[in-house]
């Protein structure tokens, strides 16, 4: 019976972890969120700034697939490197009916950076990862008001 019982519990558990859902899929991303990045850079989205890199910025979610960076701060090592870009970045996301997604940000004339990420389904919760080739880069973020 106790074998039984294991069995029908451990078979239940991803039924349940596939049955989160973001219903609202892109408006789940909403508001502005304060994300911190780190890891080590490699890719041509970094313009030759190769190496350990944080990245703290506000990411601004429109509810429908659009995302800018008003204000972010920027420090890698080689070159030494601690900036404040007098520009916003803007780009593009995708949000699944599983909470996960993938998302843009427009760095031209560099190329573009590309992330997967998760969402909690409360929307106030990121997990992202770099997709891009030579980047190992790992970030989060929290919703501090839509």
């Amino acid at each position: 019976m106790k074998s039984s019982l294991l069995i029908i519990a451990l078979t239940s558990m991803p039924l349940w972890a596939d049955s989160v859902i973001c219903t609202n899929q892109n408006g789940i991303l909403n508001g502005a969120y304060v994300v911190t990045l780190t890891g080590t850079a490699g890719s041509p989205v970094w313009n030759g700034n190769t190496g350990p890199v944080a990245t703290m910025a506000k990411f601004v979610f429109d509810g429908v697939g659009n995302i800018q960076l008003p204000s972010s701060t920027i420090v890698g090592a080689n070159p030494p490197l601690n900036v404040t870009p007098p520009f916003t970045l803007t780009g593009s996301y995708t949000v699944n009916r599983d909470c996960t997604g993938s998302l843009t940000l427009n760095f031209s004339p560099n190329p573009n950076g590309h992330y997967n990420f998760i969402i909690s389904p409360d929307g106030r919760q990121i997990t992202m990862i770099s997709t891009d080739k030579g980047d190992v880069l790992i970030a989060t973020g929290t919703r501090i008001y839509y």
